[in-house]
């Protein structure tokens, strides 16, 4: 608020408060009695004038001696007499003060926050400051209250440490540097999170050999070794990692979490687990009292290695370079090109031997193969609703794949449409058992837990344990398919053996329709494999049909 407007005359007077507890001269000489004054309290036969205090002679009632009252001390009152607006009563000692009222205080000494000295008679108070209030009274006509306008910047700063709801919205300030723009905003985010270093933490727990499938909760937390300065946010997290279905006897269990959004750098993590209401109780792997020089492994036929104390330091890495248990990197990049590889090659030697031409027909084997990428990535993007993009889908392969190869046989490849569907086939089919496996090795397409003997130990990623292996089953069904087919091939030639192309697909496709119902993922649609089953079966029919005749 700004400060009171000044008597443009003088000063001498100062504030409506001061001036009503002033004595006035009438005009008979005699000073008048103040503001708040009674004209009747005078007694009897006294003389025209206010009346004297009592114990004080010569002092108009509500105000003490000026010999006796220090400065910057409110003027006492009598009892009953109201204070006048603005001004505090003086207290008397040993007096208790009514609610609402502070005892004036001599000069120098402390006053408690939110109180303003009283002032003596005539004085202005300093620009911005008000005069005291008692709770509930209304300032005097003329004035306005002082507003706490410094306090503001104060209470909005509390309120944005805090984060609590309670505090009240920051003006909109402008910052004093301007904000620094993103620069990953224009890369795409499978591209960034790809780049983007992170942490993988793994928890190993024994999950017995008995029991019911239960859950388990893991809390990984860890701190930044080699930070230099302050500490930042991004240099310690924790998080917790949930893990339903957790079946005894399929262990040892490994739980891995993915840490993102920290400072690249050394770290210390730790993992304990958490105990919920109605959960299991389960221990750590290895159990307490183990030989910490030991060797412990998966059960085979696989050989992961499971160490026997937590690594004391993590460092952080690349999504391709992080390590998980029971993931072998650039395994499925590798074995699907060698996949292609050998499935062209197949499909070469065979057009050798048939004694027919290799430029048109493997030109339009590349573009089956393009086409089948396309068609797995569509796929799997159409079976997760647009909501995943990281993967394919072995289906959509063959889908695509098989679209292109019919119409290269229609359209006229160079040679016999039977001859160019016979040597494709195997090739197909072949080429997938080879590229199959690499998914068993990323941590897709995995299988159910399972405690049997015949499961084996795998991981997709973020729970390791004994899994039915769905990749590996369809990777035999594809290789039983290649090989029929191929021997069917090489005993009728390849002008004859055109229908056997659709009878090893039809096969395979049905399969496979058989395996799903292993894996882990759940259902998209329930009637998938129904009609992906229904269509395969009649296309093995009619393959058989043609093939007889």
């Amino acid at each position: 608020m700004p400060p009171t407007k000044k008597n443009l005359k003088s000063n001498r007077r100062g504030n409506p408060a001061s001036r009503a507890a002033q004595p006035r001269t009438r005009r008979d000489g005699a000073p008048s009695a103040p503001a708040g004054a009674s004209a009747g309290s005078a007694p009897a036969g006294a003389p025209p004038g206010p009346a004297p205090a009592q114990g004080v002679q010569g002092v108009p009632p509500g105000l003490t001696s000026p010999q006796t009252t220090p400065p910057g001390l409110a003027p006492g009152k009598a009892a009953g007499q109201n204070s006048p607006p603005g001004l505090a009563p003086a207290g008397v000692a040993g007096q208790s003060l009514p609610a609402g009222l502070a005892p004036a205080k001599a000069p120098g000494q402390n006053m408690p926050p939110g109180l303003a000295p009283a002032r003596a008679a005539g004085q202005n108070p300093p620009a911005g400051l008000a005069p005291a209030k008692a709770a509930g009274q209304n300032p005097p006509a003329g004035l306005v209250p002082a507003k706490a306008t410094a306090a503001r910047p104060a209470a909005a700063a509390s309120g944005r440490s805090r984060g609590t709801a309670e505090a009240a919205p920051p003006e909109t300030v402008e910052p004093d540097t301007p904000p620094v723009s993103n620069a990953d905003d224009d890369v795409p985010k499978w591209a960034a999170k790809a780049v983007e270093e992170l942490l993988t933490p793994t928890y190993w727990l024994d999950p017995g050999e008995s029991g019911e499938p239960f859950s388990a909760t893991v809390r990984f937390s860890g701190r930044r070794t080699d930070v230099t300065g302050k500490l930042q946010p991004r240099d310690s997290f924790w998080q917790e990692e949930t893990v339903d279905g957790i079946i005894p006897g399929s262990g040892p269990v490994a739980i891995t979490a993915e840490v993102r959004g920290i400072n690249p750098g050394e770290w210390t993590v730790t993992a304990r687990s958490v105990a919920r209401v109605g959960g299991r109780p389960y221990r750590s792997y290895p159990p307490p009292g183990h030989d910490p020089a030991g060797v412990y492994r998966v059960p085979p036929p696989r050989r992961v290695e499971i160490p026997a104390e937590p690594a004391a330091t993590i460092h952080t890495s690349t999504l391709l370079r992080s390590k998980v248990p029971g993931i072998v990197r650039y395994a499925y990049a590798t074995l699907v090109g060698l996949g292609v590889l050998v499935g062209l090659g197949l499909e070469a030697l065979l057009l050798s031997h048939g004694h027919y031409s290799l430029f048109r027909p493997m030109l339009f084997s590349v573009i089956a193969i393009l086409a089948g990428v396309i068609g797995g990535k569509g796929w799997y993007v159409a079976v997760h609703r647009g909501k995943k993009f990281d993967g394919w889908c072995i289906q959509g392969f063959v889908a695509g794949a098989a679209v292109v190869v019919a119409a290269a046989a229609l359209a006229g490849p160079g040679i016999p449409a039977g001859a160019f569907l016979a040597a494709a086939a195997p090739a197909l089919l072949i080429g997938m058992s080879i590229g199959r496996p690499g998914c068993f090795w990323a941590g897709c397409c995995t299988g159910r837990p399972v405690a049997a003997r015949w499961g084996i130990w795998s991981s997709d990623r973020r729970l390791g344990c004994r899994r039915a292996p769905a990749q590996l089953l369809e990777a035999l069904s594809a290789l039983i398919s290649g090989v029929v087919v191929l021997a069917v091939v090489l005993a009728d030639g390849l002008a004859q053996s055109g229908p056997v192309a659709v009878v090893g697909l039809a096969a395979y496709t049905l399969a496979r329709q058989v395996i799903l119902g292993l894996r882990a993922e759940p259902r998209v649609w329930q009637y998938g494999r129904r009609v992906t089953g229904a269509i395969a079966v009649l296309a093995l029919i009619a393959g058989i049909i043609l093939l007889v005749k």
